[in-house]
C-alpha cells in the first residue's frame, strides 16, 4: 500500500500522507481507487473546507470533529473528500484517513477560485513516499 498520494488542482501539487494504521479500511478503498480523476467544490458554511467526489464506499473509522487544516477525511454519507485547508467548523465526524505534508499553501487559492468561478478538475494519484 503507497504511503501518499498527490492532488492536482489548478496547476499545483498537493501531497498528503495517509493514515494507514489509523484508518485501514479508508485508505485501502481510497488506493484502490486510485488514479482517479474527479472535481472539487468548496464548503458553503463550514469553512475553508474543499469537498472532492470519490468513486468509493466504505464505512466510518478514525472518526473526528474538531479537525486542523490539512486533515483529509472521508465522508461516507456523501462520497466525498473533505481537505480542510483553514479554519473549519465541519457539521459532522470525518474519518480522517491523510495529512497534507507538501503545498496545502495552493488550496487557499484554489479554493477562492472555486467559490469565485464555481468547481476545478482534480486529479488525485499515489505517489513515492519518502
Amino acid at each position: 500500500m503507497a504511503e501518499r498520494f498527490a492532488m492536482t488542482i489548478d496547476g499545483r501539487t498537493v501531497v498528503a500522507e495517509l493514515l494507514g494504521r489509523k484508518a485501514p479500511n479508508v485508505v485501502k478503498a481510497f488506493t484502490e481507487s486510485l488514479p482517479c480523476e474527479s472535481f472539487s467544490v468548496h464548503a458553503k458554511f463550514a469553512g475553508e473546507e474543499l469537498i472532492v467526489m470519490l468513486p468509493f464506499y466504505c464505512n466510518s473509522e478514525n472518526e473526528i470533529l474538531n479537525v486542523k487544516p490539512g486533515d483529509i477525511g472521508f465522508y461516507p454519507g456523501r462520497q466525498t473528500a473533505c481537505i480542510f485547508y483553514g479554519d473549519t467548523k465541519p457539521f459532522g465526524k470525518v474519518s480522517v484517513f491523510a495529512k497534507i505534508v507538501d503545498g496545502l499553501e495552493h488550496l487557499k487559492p484554489a479554493g477562492r477560485k472555486i467559490l469565485a468561478k464555481g468547481p476545478l478538475p482534480v486529479r488525485l494519484e499515489l505517489v513515492e513516499g519518502e
